[in-house]
């Protein structure tokens, strides 16, 4: 098998995050970030590498912590090296700070190093009018939380909505909401007790959302 040296990022750059502030008869869909970057090569400066793996947080990334954090998935296809790329990430809480870095493979099976780390706030997109609704459970916010967290519901038609709190160990803290919801766009907020009113300690918890046939799954950060 040949061996090529590792494909190196020139450095992921961010290109633009437009906030634009939801009209009259407009509702706020998810947030989005657009990143730019300078594509790298296979062999070092030359060639096209094999893929990327772009990942996100609302902590700052750090190369031990890379791997834990938010895959964007499916990722953008590498450029000939040395060609702009940008790509905009949706599904995100609108107006909520992440982090975001990059690292890339060659055909040869080599990982650059992690790329600069690039802190930027979501923007919203936004639909107009009687655009349909597309479903959804949104990214909760804030995330890390210490008095509540929320999530935003987007129904297309009327549906079912079953969500249940858990911790990292899958034992069930709360049942948030177990009902039949109206189509359209609604707010659900969690105070971060469990089913006895307690408040809960600070780790990671778990929130999945079932409405109809899809299922949600949300990482919220409790902080005390």
């Amino acid at each position: 098998m040949r061996v090529s040296s590792a494909p190196v990022v020139v450095g992921l750059l961010l290109a633009f995050a437009v906030v634009v502030a939801p009209a009259r008869s407009a509702h706020a869909e998810d947030g989005t970030v657009t990143l730019g970057w300078t594509a790298p090569g296979d062999d070092s400066l030359v060639g096209t590498a094999t893929a990327y793996d772009l990942r996100y947080y609302p902590l700052p990334i750090k190369p031990e912590t890379f791997f834990s954090t938010f895959k964007v998935s499916p990722a953008p296809l590498p450029q000939t090296s040395g060609k702009r790329q940008t790509v905009t990430v949706h599904g995100l809480v609108p107006g909520g700070t992440y982090y975001f870095a990059i690292r890339t493979v060659d055909d040869a099976g080599n990982w650059s190093l992690m790329s600069n780390v690039v802190m930027v706030k979501a923007s919203y997109t936004v639909a107009v009018g009687d655009q349909p609704v597309t479903l959804d459970f949104s990214n909760p916010f804030p995330n890390p939380a210490r008095g509540s967290a929320s999530f935003t519901l987007a129904l297309p038609t009327a549906a079912g909505v079953d969500v249940q709190a858990f911790d990292v160990s899958g034992r069930r803290v709360r049942s948030l909401m177990t009902q039949q919801q109206p189509a359209g766009h609604s707010t659900l907020t969690w105070d971060l007790r469990d089913d006895q009113g307690r408040s809960l300690g600070a780790g990671m918890y778990l929130v999945r959302a079932r409405i109809g046939d899809r299922t949600f799954v949300r990482r919220v950060m409790v902080e005390r």
